[in-house]
């Protein structure tokens, strides 16, 4: 268990660091999938091929993907809308309806709420990746109640993605029929051919299958966001799970009773993965000790406080200890006090030290040559 917290702190603290590089990065790659996918459609007006030929579909991706880096999402969900209205332009009332529909999302929701409108992307990149039913759960635990809306939305979408691409192969009217008509020939084809992707699209809203699914995810976000803010021990976790069985036990139901058509094998291990991914990204975002839970309570002149404080795990830093290796000493001998007081510097105390007497004489010293006094001079008395 060691060993994986400091995997974690390691990974946490780098993220951390090179938060700056590593977002930028996310979000480019988000945006090179969604334009990856947006370009695969390949229903282009043929007024528009001469500057799609010129440019590759991949480099072309790698361009909006950089785009959609640098700008604000309000913008990008706008570049998303244009490239996905040009790829439909070969069939105008196709990419007509298209064009309003998500016109209608950016104005009545993605506006408003440009970081919750990207879990529309994610839940349709999960169905991409066949784990659909983690982006409930994570929504639940991080986003308010109201990312039931991107949710649904993007549950209806990937469901239109292949009623867009049936419309695409069987609508009578192309834009290069629609040239060489005349006005009078045009104005009665065009409201049939609207009314063939009217009365498709309307047909697909009132099937029952992505129905089921986005009712199935809203009740996991319900109750994983409810679950996982209760004031109990390993709360998150305890969502998680219970998300997941929501899960199972709502497709069990769709498939039983309304028939829904469903691998119940396959979703419950998809749900398992699910869980265990969603426990994984818990894991990243914090681990609680919930040993050393307290409760604190506190009042003030208005207000009585009742918290329950739960700290993090948080590994502590070992401490080094440094070690002197030293060479074996000598064998040490045995003390000799007699030596020992001979070097020992005798103090003026001692009764066996002989000061020094004064005298008047100076001591000769050997080697310097004898002083001579002059003899001093004679004076007469005269």
């Amino acid at each position: 268990m060691e060993h994986i917290l400091i995997v974690r702190e390691v990974l946490v603290k780098f993220f951390k660091r090179y938060e700056a590089f590593i977002m930028p990065i996310l979000k480019f790659l988000l945006g090179l999938f969604v334009f990856t996918s947006i370009l695969s459609i390949g229903n282009v007006n043929p007024a528009l091929e001469p500057f799609v030929e010129e440019l590759s579909p991949a480099l072309l991706s790698v361009l909006f993907a950089v785009l959609f880096t640098v700008m604000p999402m309000n913008m990008g969900w706008l570049l998303i809308i244009l490239s996905l209205t040009a790829q439909f332009s070969a069939s105008i009332e196709i990419a007509i309806a298209v064009f309003l529909f998500l016109l209608f999302i950016f104005v009545f929701y993605a506006r408003m709420a440009p970081k919750e409108s990207l879990l529309i992307l994610f839940t349709i990149m999960a169905f991409h990746f066949n784990v659909p039913y983690l982006i409930p759960i994570i929504a639940g635990l991080y986003f308010p109640i109201t990312a039931i809306i991107p949710i649904t939305v993007g549950v209806f979408v990937n469901a239109q993605i292949p009623v867009l691409f049936g419309l695409v192969q069987h609508t009578p009217t192309a834009a290069g029929a629609m040239a060489e008509m005349e006005i009078a020939d045009l104005l009665t084809e065009l409201p049939e051919a609207f009314s063939v992707v009217y009365e498709t699209l309307i047909h697909s809203l009132t099937v029952s299958q992505w129905i089921y699914s986005a009712v199935i995810f809203a009740m996991v976000v319900l109750l994983v966001h409810f679950a996982s803010r209760l004031a109990i021990d390993f709360a998150r976790e305890i969502a998680i799970v219970l998300g997941c069985v929501m899960n199972i036990f709502g497709f069990v139901v769709a498939v039983l009773i309304a028939g829904e058509t469903a691998n119940i094998g396959m979703v419950i291990i998809v749900t398992i993965l699910c869980g265990i991914l969603a426990g994984l990204i818990r894991c990243f975002d914090s681990i609680l000790d919930y040993q050393r839970a307290e409760s604190v309570q506190f009042e003030d002149d208005n207000n009585y406080y009742h918290v329950r404080v739960v700290p993090k795990v948080i590994l502590t830093k070992s401490q080094r200890v440094v070690k002197r290796i030293r060479p074996q000493s000598e064998e040490v001998l045995p003390r000799d006090d007699s030596a020992s007081a001979a070097r020992r510097p005798r103090s003026v105390q001692d009764p066996e030290v002989k000061r020094p007497q004064p005298s008047s004489a100076v001591p000769k010293q050997e080697g310097t040559p004898p002083v001579r006094r002059r003899p001093l001079p004679e004076f007469d008395d005269d």
